[in-house]
């Protein structure tokens, strides 16, 4: 099978160009992009694809690099191909942290997506081969990465596609020079100091005395792992869809439910929420995922838990959050009198809003309630609550507010008080929730707490005479 018949069936094999298709082509310079802008007009016809060039200057190669552009640009004014350019700024790699050659591939991949979507591409096609995947296996394997990493380069992800990914380096040399096309040699690419250089330079030549074919090895190692990586990856996120509580900048955890997992999924799940928030996976290692369940399994309360790139887990509980990290004062609201009756509803803060009524009752409609008991839950999913107090004995104002220094309640039925932040704790409510926990207060003293009771002081009797029904609605994103 010749080259142009490989590159037809690998793109066939694997569904990346189903023809009609609008494909941008990246090209470099470089042989193998060369190679697959070319083979790529000798299946244009029989494809019905529509070719354009995309080529970015990085701005790290002086002169070379604008050699590099040329070739590019010429090639494509040769073939009647729209041609597009792109241009990072001068010495950029001084205001950026991270790896060089990490931010390069990311501006390029960035400039390549933005130019797909505003010329109406369907498909950005790249020029990475054979040996290129088992080079990134090999990288991936020696970092300790799990199935994502050691599937290697995918054939195909959103629009981007690799009809050249079965072939090999010299197969695409070889492409070249009967082909008579001009290419392009990065000298960076001789420097071992990267470490994909040095495994192309020295370990794969190595391995290759314990197996000739062993570029063709890990190659079918990585799809087999591909496969399987696709599949947890579904599974992951039907269980992410049904299990994670997301809402702007947060993503949150039950855990109970999250402990049920597999350990496979567990993982996942945290890192699908990473995902979800940073929209990438970048600087996230296997390591961070591993710390993370030795706190957890540690059986802590609550701890914290900092992140590259300013993500940080907490939990509380049994809540795990994930978010970006904030700075931000703790989060409180200012006291409001009630007018009993009456209603009222306040945002005091983005996620949080509170609604609360008061209406006139009696004890005959408390009795005929007493019988039907809240069931208490965690009062991060409180949602809402009725009860009844007796004002009799409250000569001045009620009021709704946050919690205070010293604050304590008498428990219906005790003599003594119990401080609210025992009764918090008791809650189980999240350590970033209590300054913004809602209570009910007369001028001295709580009178009720949400998801805990209310005082012995507003305690409902047969002798009452000022029995309101007091409803709480809370809506937290916790």
């Amino acid at each position: 099978m010749n080259f142009k018949d490989k590159v037809r069936a690998g793109i066939s094999r694997h569904g990346m160009l189903s023809g009609g298709e609008r494909v941008l082509v990246a090209v470099s310079g470089g042989p193998d992009s060369m190679a697959l802008l070319h083979v790529l007009a000798e299946l244009q016809d029989e494809l019905s694809l529509t070719l354009a060039v995309a080529h970015y200057h990085h701005q790290l190669r002086g002169k070379d690099a604008d050699l590099d552009q040329k070739l590019a640009m010429e090639t494509a004014r040769k073939m009647g191909a729209e041609f597009y350019s792109g241009k990072a700024e001068p010495e950029w790699w001084k205001k950026l942290k991270g790896s060089i050659e990490e931010l390069a591939r990311n501006m390029r991949y960035e400039f390549l997506s933005k130019t797909a979507q505003k010329n109406s591409a369907d498909k950005i096609a790249l020029g990475h081969n054979a040996d290129d995947r088992a080079e990134s296996v090999l990288i991936n394997l020696l970092r300790g990465s799990g199935l994502l990493g050691l599937a290697g380069m995918p054939l195909k992800r959103d629009q981007f596609v690799r009809p050249l990914i079965e072939t090999s380096r010299q197969e695409i040399l070889d492409y070249c020079w009967e082909n008579s096309l001009g290419f392009r040699v990065d000298k960076s690419n001789r420097d071992r100091k990267i470490l994909r250089n040095r495994i192309r330079a020295e370990l794969v030549p190595m391995l290759k005395s314990f197996n000739p074919a062993i570029v063709g090895a890990l190659g079918k190692t990585a799809e087999l792992l591909a496969a399987d990586e696709k599949f947890l990856e579904q599974e992951s996120k039907a269980v992410f869809a049904r299990l994670a509580q997301c809402r702007p900048g947060q993503v949150d955890f039950h855990l109970p439910v999250f402990f049920k997992q597999d350990l496979a999924i567990q993982r996942r799940l945290i890192r699908l929420a990473i995902q979800k928030l940073k929209k990438n996976l970048r600087r996230i290692e296997s390591g961070h995922i591993f710390e993370l369940e030795s706190l957890l399994a540690a059986g802590q309360a609550s701890f914290e838990m900092d992140l590259p790139d300013g993500i940080r887990i907490f939990k509380s509980y049994d809540q795990l959050r994930i978010e970006p990290a904030r700075l931000k004062p703790e989060s409180k609201f200012a006291p409001v009198q009630l007018t009993i009756p009456g209603a009222i509803r306040i945002s005091p803060e983005e996620g949080f809003e509170l609604e609360l009524k008061a209406e006139p009752s009696d004890y005959g409609r408390f009795e005929r309630q007493a019988r039907k008991k809240m069931k208490r839950e965690s009062i991060s999913r409180l949602g809402s609550e009725e009860v009844f107090l007796c004002l009799d004995q409250i000569p001045g104002s009620l009021w709704l507010r946050p919690p205070r220094p010293g604050d304590r309640l008498q428990p219906l039925g005790m003599k003594g008080r119990k401080k609210l932040k025992e009764i918090l704790q008791e809650l189980k409510a999240p350590r970033d929730f209590r300054p913004t926990y809602p209570v009910i207060a007369d001028e001295k003293e709580l009178l009720w707490a949400p998801g805990f009771g209310i005082s012995e002081k507003a305690k409902v009797t047969p002798g009452s005479k000022s029995v309101f029904l007091f409803k709480l609605s809370l809506s937290i994103k916790i």
